[in-house]
């Protein structure tokens, strides 16, 4: 490679730290629901929003990476900011119901799109730069810039709501013009040590090397998605904890700035933490963190209680790096954003599994029961994908 060439590829970089901050700029998240109501939506209609909303990503999150590997990574990135952008112009302009169906149907299409194309990117611009030691350290920097940015724009979000409701998505909605604008600025790798010379493969025979074939990837996709559902969980639960305990609303704000805050921290550490303790031994203490955090959240019954979802929140900082990293070098260029889209629908799937299931438990029996049993079956599940990786010697 030229040294014209590998200058210009280094760009990627600052840009791809950017692309995340924005894409995490949500300014509506806070006052979302209020939003809805003012426009006469039920509780059940807003709820239903997001169900259209997941269910577009879920359907199209392995066919998306597919188009990535085989399109491009860079049109997957401007096409999915381009119909996320439109998706949020409808909420700025429109007022009904059926409208918002279809924003969320397209922000549905533009998340699958985005999912698993800029990890791929971001890999592969380090593996033709000859710097893939120093993935995981990026990866944790995304990982901080996403908690910050969803912490502050969030904040902002709800100050601005209070003098209207729609001015949030007004916000977001130039945050993904200059997403989009900038993604166009993207250099796509490409070279023959990516090995996009090989003849590509069919969308099932990666589905199926991925999940049934290779069974370190499929260890480390499920042990991935049992700590995301278990992460991603403790988002919604925790402010149901907190309404239990009669903390202030105005405090939930704060709470969710020092959460993020923590998650940041965490994320930039990861490194620090997997030379310290090495794969194996990371893995099995954030599985012990994480698990031991549920169950005391839901053995303790004091407010105080809520430092253990903040170690939660760290838990989410560390292990994206680290389990982004060991699945990258296992996964060839020409299938890393497929693979990566498969390992979000693992989630997805189990999200709707687990999600459903601790609420109902909630609702019908207790809070910390759920908490109990859901950190229970994260510690029986997560350490059982873990001794499958030591069988294989994949860690």
């Amino acid at each position: 490679m030229s040294l014209n060439s590998r200058v210009t590829l280094q760009t990627n970089l600052s840009k791809l730290l950017i692309l995340k901050g924005l894409s995490f700029a949500w300014f509506p998240i806070p006052t979302i629901m209020l939003f809805y109501g003012s426009h006469g939506l039920s509780i059940e209609q807003s709820i239903f929003l997001k169900t259209v909303l997941s269910l577009s990503i879920f359907l199209l999150e392995i066919p998306s990476g597919y188009i990535a590997d085989q399109w491009g990574r860079k049109f997957c990135l401007v096409s999915g900011s381009g119909i996320w952008v439109i998706s949020w112009l409808i909420y700025c302009t429109q007022e009904t119901f059926s409208w918002f169906i279809v924003a969320e149907g397209l922000t549905g299409v533009a998340g699958s799109l985005i999912s698993g194309a800029d990890i791929a990117l971001t890999y592969d611009t380090l593996l033709q730069l000859g710097r893939t030691q120093e993935y995981r350290q990026f990866e944790g920097k995304l990982v901080a810039i996403a908690g910050i940015s969803e912490a502050i724009c969030g904040l902002i979000g709800a100050l601005v709501a209070q003098y209207n409701l729609v001015y949030p998505f007004y916000l977001q909605t130039v945050c993904l013009i200059f997403y989009c604008f900038l993604a166009t600025q993207l250099i796509e790798p490409k070279d023959e040590a990516l090995e996009l010379s090989q003849d590509p493969q069919n969308l099932w025979s990666i589905v199926k090397n991925a999940l049934i074939i290779n069974a370190s990837i499929r260890w480390f996709i499920l042990l991935s998605g049992t700590f995301s559902v278990a992460t991603f969980l403790m988002v919604w639960l925790s402010q149901t904890y907190l309404s239990n305990y009669n903390v202030p609303t105005a405090w939930f704000g704060v709470v969710w700035v020092g959460f993020h805050g923590g998650m940041s921290c965490a994320s930039l550490s990861a490194n620090n933490l997997e030379q310290t303790f090495g794969l194996k031994k990371s893995l099995v203490l954030l599985i012990i963190l994480l698990a031991s955090s549920y169950l005391f959240l839901g053995i303790i019954d004091q407010v105080w209680g809520i430092l253990f979802v903040a170690v939660i929140y760290c838990v989410r900082g560390w292990i994206t790096p680290i389990l982004n990293e060991a699945i990258n070098k296992l996964v060839p260029s020409v299938t890393r954003a497929t693979v990566f889209s498969i390992k979000s629908f693992v989630f997805r799937l189990g999200f709707a599994i687990i999600g459903t299931a601790s609420g109902w438990l909630a609702d019908q029996q207790s809070l910390n029961l759920s908490l109990i049993i859901i950190g229970i079956i994260f510690l029986i599940f997560s350490l059982f994908c873990w001794q499958n990786l030591i069988k294989l010697k994949a860690i």
